[in-house]
């Protein structure tokens, strides 16, 4: 009975140092945990702060840049921030020149439009008529971004400008990207990372022989050329004969073929798809080697809320790198008098 007894008291005080290992390997897992969800804690990222932008070097830098943008009533407070936002942001001696074409605006607008010229800065109104071709309506691009077509029969003085959506924000001094050389093409260009983000849309446009995809948000364009060559017409073509998602983009890519100028990622950089894909990626598809947001977005020239996301709405969260731009955009909205 007294061994049996021994035997008992060993089991108990095995299980008794199993249970008590068990409990530290639990406090233990516990404590990793906790660190984990500290270090977690930690890094992520309050973004509610102004960015300060790269800084840059006004020495030498001039010249004229006619600079076309296309609006309509619902974009017009995006294209006077757009407007607003190059006049601070230009290098004293660079003279722009702003041609907006306007669709559906009232003279109170035009107005408006008008009341952002300055020093070295002109704002001419151009009022087109509605696009009489096929659109499609469940798409977010406007049937008003059609007019791009027309930019050459609207501007027939000028050989060269540089188009930019009204939903950008000009961060640093645009004669860089205007003196671009485009002799014997069409357009120079920022590509899109639909590439691989869409990359069946891209196939069904025949572009894989090209190797990329652009996106007509920024676009250095060669009037001269796109008259000679009967652009308009064939643009009309393809957007009457094709059932495309993205409208004027697409016909753009598939028109101008290979006839193009690629520019850096700053000429155009797109927040949207940093919302899907990881900096590494971006990174690697850009050639860059980012390490945050600040990296990405500080030294660039042409910012471009290129999505149905817009900076004017509701306030992003904090932990949202878009809050970091929505701050910026809102840095050249405050100011402007009210549109009547």
């Amino acid at each position: 009975m007294k061994d049996k007894g021994m035997k008992w008291v060993i089991v108990a005080d095995v299980l008794g140092a199993i249970v008590i290992g068990l409990l530290v390997w639990a406090s233990m897992i516990d404590r990793e945990l906790a660190r984990e969800e500290e270090e977690k804690a930690a890094a992520v990222q309050n973004y509610d702060f102004d960015l300060k932008l790269a800084p840059q070097n006004c020495e030498g830098v001039s010249g004229v840049a006619d600079i076309v943008l296309i609006t309509d009533a619902n974009y017009m407070d995006f294209t006077r921030v757009a407007i607003n936002s190059a006049k601070q942001t230009k290098c004293p001696a660079s003279q722009y020149n702003f041609h907006v074409m306007t669709l559906g605006v009232s003279e109170a607008d035009e107005a408006a439009l008008k009341a952002l010229a300055g020093e070295n800065v002109t704002v001419s109104v151009l009022p087109q008529e509605e696009v009489d071709l096929f659109y499609i309506r469940d798409t977010h691009v406007s049937k008003t971004s059609l007019l791009k077509y027309y930019i050459p029969k609207a501007l027939p003085q000028l050989d060269k400008v540089l188009y930019i959506d009204s939903d950008v924000l000009v961060l640093h001094d645009l004669n860089k990207i205007y003196n671009t050389n485009i002799d014997g093409k069409y357009l120079a260009v920022v590509k899109d990372p639909s590439w691989f983000f869409e990359n069946m849309h891209v196939v069904e446009l025949n572009l894989d022989a090209r190797g990329f995809y652009f996106n007509s948000g920024v676009m250095l364009m060669n009037l001269k050329k796109f008259r000679e060559d009967g652009l308009e017409r064939k643009l009309e073509d393809y957007t009457n004969n094709n059932f495309r998602t993205y409208m004027d983009q697409d016909a753009l890519n598939v028109v101008v073929g290979n006839d193009v100028v690629l520019l850096p990622f700053e000429a155009n950089a797109m927040n949207f798809f940093f919302e899907h894909n990881d900096l590494q990626t971006m990174g690697q598809f850009y050639g860059r080697n980012w390490q945050n947001y600040e990296d990405v977005f500080a030294p660039v020239t042409i910012l471009h809320f290129a999505s149905s996301k817009k900076p004017l709405g509701a306030v992003a969260p904090s932990t949202d790198f878009f809050r970091m731009l929505q701050r910026l955009w809102y840095r050249y909205y405050q100011g402007l008098p009210a549109l009547e």
